[in-house]
């Protein structure tokens, strides 16, 4: 869908959204997978591809890319 740069911990991530829920994270050193869940009450939650928990990490990128895309659609 689209490419684009967030701040996280000083660093500029680039970020590739395969889909509306999944995105390309490209971290120092390593690239992985978010994908954005939402629970029962509409929270959003971003699990790393092949995990079932939310990190202290993955919830910091995802809601930088959250407010990306917030900043995006405002546009």
């Amino acid at each position: 869908m689209s490419t684009f740069t967030i701040d996280h911990n000083n660093d500029q991530l680039t970020v590739e959204q395969a889909d509306k829920r999944r995105f390309k994270v490209q971290l120092p050193g390593k690239t992985i997978v978010l994908f954005l869940k939402q629970d029962n009450e509409g929270a959003n939650h971003w699990f790393e591809d092949g995990t079932d928990n939310e990190t202290p990490e993955t919830k910091e990128i995802g809601m930088a890319i959250d407010n990306y895309l917030a900043k995006e659609e405002g546009n």
